[in-house]
């Protein structure tokens, strides 16, 4: 999702259960899901547990994989925070009384090699243009290297910020351990993207009516 800046600062959670939960987990459950790696050219350097996640990256109906259920209980701190801070606004309230209750849809451990580099992108198609991505530190280092928008912001264990994932930004992990992030796409329903709403501003956004705007190349200057 698009907003004014590159940061935004959710809260800080106590993470100790997850992390304690997420270094239980071998090689083989790290590796035995390689579909962002082997689709995506710029994850070739991570690896992924999708908790909750669809191939087709659709905006609604998302599909909770088999390894959420043994995991669910450590994420609700997290999902409270977040729906906590959403629902603080007014904009956010209604938009939820009037379409239903917001809901992540999207959830993944990511892990980030030593050495390793996920090169500078924009997100791009309808769902991660119109959800709020939200990255969660669960192991990191003071070697690793976070920049959105030409912005490097230091990510501490527990922290929850949003990022602008329609600005292009960067990771590198210059330390000797893993990098390990647990990534959360918030969906509000009936929410519009920033474009949508610039240009057509009695409309509604469908992956129809937004396409020209998620898959631009260039960062979205609503904001500029």
């Amino acid at each position: 999702m698009n907003f004014d800046g590159n940061y935004k600062l959710i809260g800080k959670v106590d993470v100790k259960d997850l992390v304690a939960r997420i270094l239980e987990y071998t090689e083989e459950d790290w590796n035995c899901n390689d579909y962002r790696q082997r689709e995506f050219g710029t994850h070739k350097d991570t690896a992924t547990i999708p908790l909750i996640f669809d191939k087709d990256f659709r905006h609604v109906n998302p599909t909770k994989q088999p390894e959420y259920q043994s995991i669910e209980g450590f994420l609700q701190p997290v999902y409270s925070l977040i729906r906590l801070h959403f629902n603080k606004s007014l904009k956010y309230k209604r938009l939820q009384e009037k379409n239903g209750k917001a809901y992540p849809v999207r959830t993944i451990l990511a892990r980030l090699r030593p050495g390793g580099i996920i090169p500078e992108h924009m997100d791009r198609n309808h769902s991660l243009s119109h959800g709020h991505r939200i990255h969660i530190p669960l192991q990191t280092d003071e070697g690793v290297v976070f920049s959105v928008g030409g912005v490097r912001q230091p990510l501490k264990v527990g922290e929850v910020w949003e990022i602008n994932n329609r600005h292009a930004h960067f990771a590198e992990n210059k330390s000797d351990i893993y990098r390990i992030h647990l990534i959360v796409d918030w969906a509000i329903p009936g929410e519009r993207c920033c474009c949508g709403t610039k240009a057509n501003p009695q409309g509604t956004c469908s992956e129809t009516a937004c396409y020209q705007f998620d898959f631009r190349i260039d960062p979205c200057n609503c904001y500029s």
